[in-house]
């Protein structure tokens, strides 16, 4: 009998294993292809705007997607340096082979057992989990962590052509989403995709804006990897549609699985299909196009996700600066997917109606490796304090981007793939990249066996060094320069954040809504029919707009 098993061996499977690889619990992971642990299936890189907060922190929780990515870089860049540290990130783009052949790594733990098999159904008996049954046995557990992807029902579109496939030329998984629909809720669609990969052959590159990654100094996404000598700074490049490209685009939409309603699934909002950005911005003459280097001397296009059958990729591809007389490797193509209402779930990320069953990754209606990694953690953490019967533990919106997220999960749902972005933190200023073990050390002082905790141990000691003038680390003196740089801009957040809370509770007391000017008449009739409490009653109310919400919260604003 194993104490946890994992299904799925993904980025949020894989960091669920690494939590609980640090612990004495016997732990199962079951995966359909041993070979594909630690594929990218998407773009070779890592880290960005928001997502670089999530890896970091990660990183301080003692997991490995941040390590693996530095250690795998072909280039390391910080973006946004031209706004505050709040809001800048890293960005790492990788070697897809070596980043595979990294995650190796989980092989040599001793608590972890890696089998390759697909689970069919859940053991359940009384509403606890008891195990699992797959093709070929059945395996008892004390708690079980579901990171299944996109593989729940999973189907891949190209054109008209439709595989049953989770990932191009990997089987779905559908019978367990059967189970699930009965277990806790008839599963909805979700809609993702990739960009189809070029040769290196025939790229007119003299035609294209080159990019190269950062030098002096280097950044990483982990505080535990430093970069090697063998690391190679390698070019990236970007281009842009044209005219001709949204001609073809246009022509292709009568055809296309996501416009005829072939595909019912909602697709990511900001990582949209090509043939998604020229519909819904057709007014925009060009857009953006990345070329990243890829294995087998291929280049992945960045911002062409596309579900298109062949003749119309090739040619919307060759209408593309630079790329006039590119050569496909790799058609793009979009998988529809089941994933589970969120809101079924606890902070904890444990099913609210399974004691002991556990959800990570894009089976939760997110998008992205960096999102599944977080939700990993967590979960890892979570199935251990379960089995060993002790307290959850979840961070909060108040003090990571990982909290911020599960937040986000649990409480609103999602209808589309959830990416996590700094503008949706109001504490940004205090969840900076560089402050992730700071921020974690008192939280997870009981923790010590999943946190990295000599680190963090380390940093507060170079902290307290700089009161005796002791020879300090480098990023330490940062961190303690943007402490001082932000603290009154924190102190006017902390304020707005309190003065926008006593908005929210403040008590509606026979108000009359038509009072309100610049308010329409539509709205005021339904506030005043509804007779909100406060502020919060009318966020809930569907209807209501943003326009008409920030009237009504500015005329409220002049009376507390």
């Amino acid at each position: 009998m194993k104490d946890i098993i994992i299904v799925g061996a993904g980025h949020a499977g894989f960091e669920a294993a690494s939590i609980l690889s640090k612990t004495k619990n016997k732990i199962l992971i079951i995966t359909k292809n041993i070979n594909n642990i630690g594929e990218l299936s998407c773009n070779p890189s890592i880290g960005g705007l928001g997502k670089s907060n999530l890896v970091r922190e990660v990183d301080s929780l003692g997991g490995y997607i941040g390590y693996l990515a530095t250690k795998s870089s072909i280039q390391l860049k910080k973006i946004s340096t031209s706004k505050g540290e709040a809001v800048q990130c890293t960005r790492s783009q990788i070697n897809r082979k070596k980043y595979k052949k990294n995650t190796k790594l989980i092989f040599k733990k001793k608590n972890i057992k890696i089998l390759q098999d697909e689970v069919l159904k859940l053991i359940i008996k009384n509403n606890i989990v008891v195990g699992v049954k797959t093709k070929n046995n059945s395996f008892l557990s004390k708690a079980v962590i579901l990171t299944t992807g996109t593989f729940l029902n999973g189907k891949i579109h190209i054109g008209s052509i439709k595989y049953e496939e989770g990932r191009i030329n990997e089987k779905n998984s559908s019978i367990l989403s059967k189970q699930l629909n009965y277990l806790i809720e008839p599963l909805k669609k979700l809609k993702t995709g990739t960009s189809p990969r070029i040769s290196f052959k025939n790229v007119k590159f003299k035609n294209l804006k080159e990019h190269r990654g950062d030098s002096n100094p280097i950044p990483t996404l982990s505080e535990r990897y430093k970069i090697s000598k063998n690391y190679k700074n390698m070019k990236c490049w970007t281009t842009k549609t044209t005219e001709k490209t949204k001609e073809i685009v246009k022509k292709s939409l009568k055809i296309s699985p996501m416009y005829k309603n072939v595909i019912n699934g909602n697709s990511p909002r900001y990582c949209p299909s090509i043939e998604d950005k020229i519909y819904r911005f057709y007014n925009n003459k060009k857009h953006n196009i990345f070329l990243e280097p890829d294995e087998n001397n291929q280049i992945y296009l960045g911002g062409v996700s596309t579900c298109l059958n062949y003749k119309f990729q090739r040619l919307l591809l060759k209408s593309i600066i630079g790329l006039e007389s590119c050569e496909i490797t790799r058609l793009g193509y979009s998988v529809e997917y089941d994933f589970l209402n969120p809101k079924n779930l606890k902070k904890s990320l444990e099913s609210k109606t399974i004691k002991g069953l556990f959800f990570a990754g894009q089976i939760n209606g997110t998008t992205g490796y960096e999102e599944a990694a977080g939700q990993g953690v967590v979960a890892g953490i979570n199935s251990y304090l379960y089995v060993n019967k002790k307290k959850y533990w979840y961070p909060n919106k108040k003090n990571s981007y990982i909290g911020l997220m599960i937040n986000d999960l649990t409480v609103n749902g999602v209808t589309e793939p959830y990416r996590i972005f700094t503008k949706k933190n109001e504490n940004k200023l205090n969840f900076r990249e560089d402050n992730s073990s700071k921020r974690f050390f008192n939280v997870l002082k009981n923790l010590k066996f999943i946190m990295n905790f000599n680190l963090l141990k380390y940093k507060k000691q170079n902290i307290n060094n700089l009161i005796n003038n002791i020879n300090i680390n480098k990023n330490i003196i940062k961190q303690i320069y943007l402490h001082f740089k932000y603290k009154s801009y924190i102190k006017i957040q902390n304020f707005s954040l309190k003065k926008k809370k006593n908005i929210k509770n403040f008590k509606l007391m026979n108000i009359n809504f038509f009072k309100i000017k610049n308010l329409s008449k539509e709205v005021s009739e339904k506030l005043n029919k509804e007779k909100p409490k406060n502020i919060k009653d009318i966020l809930k109310i569907k209807t209501i707009k943003n326009d008409s919400f920030k009237i009504i919260l500015n005329y409220f604003k002049k009376l507390i």
